[in-house]
C-alpha cells in the first residue's frame, strides 16, 4: 500500500512539475517575448495596444506613397512609345486587365496628388513586360468613370501610352466643370453602373476573361505568376469538363487583411489553425519526452498542454504574418470558398461577369447595399461558385478615398 501511495504521489508530483513548466512557457512567450519581438507585427494581437498616432501614420503612407510614385514615373518615362501590348488587343485575349479609375482629392481636403493610379499601371506594366514567358495572352487598360474625364489629367497623360477609355465623353469646351452633387446613395450607385460599363467594355476587346482592378489596389510581385497557375488549373481547365453550373464565377484577390484571421466563420480558418497546432504541438511533445522521459507516462496531458500553447500562440502572432510563406512558390498559395466584402481585385470569367452585370442591372445600391453586397446576394441565390486566393496579391494603398471623399484612418487602410 506504501508502495501505491508512493508511485501516486511521484506521478502528481512529476504531472504537477509538467504544469509548472507549461505556465512557465506560458508567461516567458506571452508576456515577455511576444510583446518585445512582435509589437510591430500588423496583425499581432499585442498591435493595438502600442499608442498610435493617425499623423504620424499618415506621414509616414504618404513618404511611402512618394517613394512608390517616383519609382513609377520613373518606369513610365522609359516607355516612351505605345507598344503593341498597350495598345488596343488585333485579336481574341485570355485575360484583359482593366483598372478602374476616377480623380481623387481635387484639392478638397489638401493639396497632394496621390497618383494612386499612375502606380498601378505602372506595376502592372512592368509585371507584364519581365513575367519572361507567358502562356496566356494578357491586354492592359485603364477604365475612366470620372464625371469629367478632360480635367482628370493623371489619365489624360497615360492615354498617350495606354489604352484609356472613358465613360463620360470628352468635353470641348474651356468652362470650369460643375460637379453634380451626390449623396452616399447616388455615389454607390454610380460605382456600380462604373464598374458595369468598365466591364462590359473590357471584354468587347474579344477576352475570355476581365480582371476588374481598383485604381488604388497596388498589384503583388506574384501576380501575373499566380494569375497564370489560376487560368491553367481552375479556369481554362473548368470548360468543356464539368457542367455550367460549377463553372467558377470570379476569384477574388484581394480581401481586408484585418479579416483574414483565425477568428473568423470561413470554413477555412479553424481546421488551418487546428492542423498547424497538433504539428507544432506534437514537435514539442516529442521534445519535451526526449528531455524529460519519465513524462512518457503522462504524454497525453503533456501533448494537450503544448497544444493549447500553440493554438494561442498562432492566434496572439496573427494568421495574416504565417500565410506570408505562402509566397514561397504560386503552388502553396490556398484557393477558398469567397467571403462577402469589398471588390478592390476581382478576376471574371466571361460567362460568370455577364450573369453578374445583368443581376446588378436590376437592383439600385444605397447606403449599407453596396456592389459587393448586391453581388455576393446574387451569388448566395444563384449557386454561382465563386473563389479567393490567400496571401492577398494586392496592397491598399488608397488613404484618400473616391467613395466617401474623406481621408481614411491609416490605420484601415
Amino acid at each position: 500500500m506504501y508502495v501505491f501511495y508512493l508511485q501516486h504521489y511521484v506521478q502528481m508530483e512529476t504531472r504537477l512539475r509538467f504544469l509548472i513548466h507549461l505556465l512557465c512557457l506560458i508567461a516567458v512567450t506571452f508576456l515577455v517575448v511576444l510583446p518585445v519581438f512582435s509589437f510591430k507585427l500588423k496583425f499581432s494581437i499585442y498591435y493595438p495596444l502600442w499608442p498610435r498616432n493617425k499623423v504620424l501614420k499618415q506621414t509616414e503612407m504618404r513618404k511611402e506613397n512618394d517613394d512608390r510614385l517616383k519609382e513609377a514615373e520613373t518606369y513610365l518615362s522609359q516607355v516612351r512609345t505605345k507598344q503593341s501590348r498597350f495598345g488596343e488587343p488585333s485579336g481574341p485575349v485570355d485575360l484583359v486587365i482593366c483598372i478602374i479609375t476616377v480623380s481623387r482629392n481635387r484639392h478638397v481636403f489638401d493639396s497632394y496628388e496621390p497618383k494612386y493610379l499612375t502606380q498601378v499601371v505602372s506595376r502592372f506594366s512592368y509585371l507584364l513586360e519581365n513575367a519572361g514567358k507567358l502562356r496566356y495572352s494578357y491586354h492592359l487598360s485603364v477604365c475612366d468613370v470620372d464625371d469629367d474625364p478632360q480635367s482628370y489629367r493623371e489619365a489624360q497623360k497615360l492615354s498617350r501610352t495606354f489604352d484609356v477609355f472613358h465613360r463620360f465623353p470628352i468635353r470641348n469646351s474651356s468652362r470650369p466643370f460643375n460637379r453634380p452633387y451626390r449623396t452616399i446613395d447616388d455615389t454607390l450607385e454610380k460605382e456600380k453602373q462604373d464598374y458595369i460599363f468598365c466591364g462590359e467594355e473590357a471584354l468587347k476587346r474579344n477576352a475570355s476573361n476581365v480582371f476588374l482592378v481598383e485604381d488604388d489596389a497596388l498589384p503583388h510581385d506574384d501576380v501575373i505568376s499566380v494569375v497564370e497557375y489560376i487560368l491553367q488549373n481552375y479556369i481554362k481547365s473548368n470548360f468543356g469538363s464539368v457542367t455550367r453550373k460549377q463553372e467558377v464565377a470570379y476569384f477574388k484577390f484581394y480581401h481586408p487583411d484585418r479579416l483574414l484571421g483565425y477568428i473568423s466563420l470561413e470554413a477555412e480558418r479553424l481546421p488551418e489553425l487546428v492542423s498547424i497546432s497538433v504539428l507544432l504541438a506534437t514537435a514539442m511533445t516529442s521534445l519535451y519526452l526526449k528531455l524529460r522521459p519519465k513524462a512518457v507516462s503522462y504524454k497525453t496531458l503533456v501533448w494537450i498542454g503544448f497544444l493549447i500553447y500553440s493554438s494561442l500562440l498562432f492566434i496572439f502572432i496573427g494568421r495574416q504574418t504565417f500565410i506570408e510563406l505562402r509566397r514561397i512558390s504560386r503552388n502553396l498559395y490556398q484557393v477558398t470558398p469567397a467571403p462577402s466584402c469589398c471588390t478592390p481585385a476581382m478576376l471574371y470569367t466571361k460567362n460568370g461577369f455577364i450573369k453578374i452585370s445583368e443581376h446588378l442591372k436590376s437592383v439600385r445600391c444605397k447606403n449599407r447595399y453596396g456592389k459587393d453586397t448586391a453581388l455576393d446576394e446574387f451569388r448566395t441565390k444563384s449557386g454561382l461558385i465563386a473563389r479567393m486566393v490567400q496571401p492577398n496579391l494586392f496592397t491598399h494603398i488608397g488613404m484618400y478615398s473616391s467613395l466617401r471623399d474623406q481621408v481614411l484612418d491609416p490605420f484601415i487602410v
